[in-house]
């Protein structure tokens, strides 16, 4: 499961006059748009997200793997 620490915010944002975040999990392409009132709502939030969808720690080591150097984070 990702924590806290390997989430990177990339820029937050107003959209329709909500603010919101882009955060990314290290080591990956992984980037999850949410919408919060500060950053570490956002993280909160973004945790969240990936915990739903079940991103385990071995999926994760293999796409840290295949992506390589090739990260946005």
């Amino acid at each position: 499961m990702v924590s806290r620490s390997e989430l990177k915010i990339l820029e937050s944002y107003e959209l329709f006059g909500e603010l919101r975040y882009r955060v990314c999990v290290q080591g990956t392409n992984i980037v999850v748009n949410v919408k919060a009132s500060n950053p570490e709502e956002a993280l909160d939030r973004a945790l969240e997200i990936l915990s739903s969808i079940g991103l385990s720690d071995e999926s994760l080591s293999k796409l840290r793997e295949l992506v390589g150097k090739n990260t946005r984070c």
